[in-house]
């Protein structure tokens, strides 16, 4: 197919309904264009569209995804079979070989029914290491994850890490506004790397655990053996985010610990009775009886 040529001096929206198909829209055509715009031509080729082999194609350095889920790579797969590949992969020169910057599941599902040639659209500028490039390549990655299947907090915890331990950017913040993520939200995914390592291997092998809030919660607990303790009884099911609260209230000495406490000063009557530690049936005769003398004296 012959090259697409597009006046950056003027603007790079012309071929956006291409790259619309192709990958993430206007996200990757903004980013397309500021690291073509450093091109010394300012009429320069965007991309161009062939099919290549896929045993000459490299993952993306970036990719955030730790692994695909079977079963939708599978309906991917059985789809190209079926219907063709309705979208190209887009991806960069790099050396011999091509570095994919949007269409990781395509490209996985190529694999699995042993194609050897993808359709895709290649961007006409080898791969360089730079921190523009590599920008590029982590931001296209993350949000195309981020918006067609989501992605479990770990693995994006890892890659926010990463793109700072390489200096793509500087902080958090600088990474929020890349793609799109609040700075709080964030903030919360980046806390799961304080996590216990028993934890994070577990989250790394085991998706059965989402809870942003409840992993986000358990990191605040600083002893591992509490947090491993709990976070196990979390992911069985056992208790709730707001057993895990109620733990680092009870650190912080905020809630009472012992079965019964109980205060009467200036007036004021205070009980607290832990019925957890109570028998089941007991427990419930009690809460009948003091509801009785409230009743009664009130």
């Amino acid at each position: 197919m012959a090259k697409k040529k597009v006046n950056l001096s003027s603007s790079i929206s012309a071929s956006s309904n291409n790259l619309l198909k192709a990958g993430n829209g206007a996200a990757l055509t903004q980013d397309l264009g500021a690291l073509l715009s450093g091109s010394n031509n300012s009429d320069v080729n965007i991309f161009k569209e062939t099919e290549i082999k896929v045993q000459d194609i490299i993952n993306n350095p970036f990719q955030p995804r730790i692994e695909i889920k079977e079963d939708s790579l599978i309906e991917l797969s059985q789809s190209i079979e079926s219907e063709g590949q309705l979208q190209p992969i887009i991806v960069q020169k790099h050396k011999k070989k091509f570095i994919v910057i949007a269409g990781h599941r395509r490209l996985a599902a190529h694999k699995l029914i042993k194609k050897e040639k993808i359709w895709a659209s290649i961007v006409d500028m080898p791969y360089s290491d730079t921190i523009e490039n590599n920008q590029l390549l982590f931001r296209q990655a993350t949000i195309e994850n981020i918006q067609r299947e989501n992605l479990y907090p770990l693995e994006l915890a890892l890659a926010c890490k990463e793109a700072i331990d390489k200096k793509l950017y500087k902080s958090v913040s600088d990474i929020s506004k890349a793609i799109n993520k609040s700075k709080t939200y964030l903030s919360k995914v980046m806390s799961i790397l304080k996590l216990c390592k028993t934890i994070v291997n577990d989250l790394s092998t085991d998706k059965t655990v989402k809870d942003l809030d409840a992993l986000y919660e358990l990191q605040k607990i600083k002893d591992e053996k509490k947090q491993e303790k709990l976070y196990f009884l979390f992911k069985d099911k056992k208790i709730t985010r707001d057993d895990i609260r109620l733990e680092i209230k009870s650190q912080k000495g905020d809630v009472p610990t012992s079965t019964v406490n109980y205060k009467c000063s200036k007036g004021k009557l205070s009980l607290a009775i832990d019925l957890n530690k109570i028998d089941s049936k007991k427990a419930s005769e009690l809460e009948n009886k003091i509801e009785l003398l409230i009743k009664e004296y009130i």
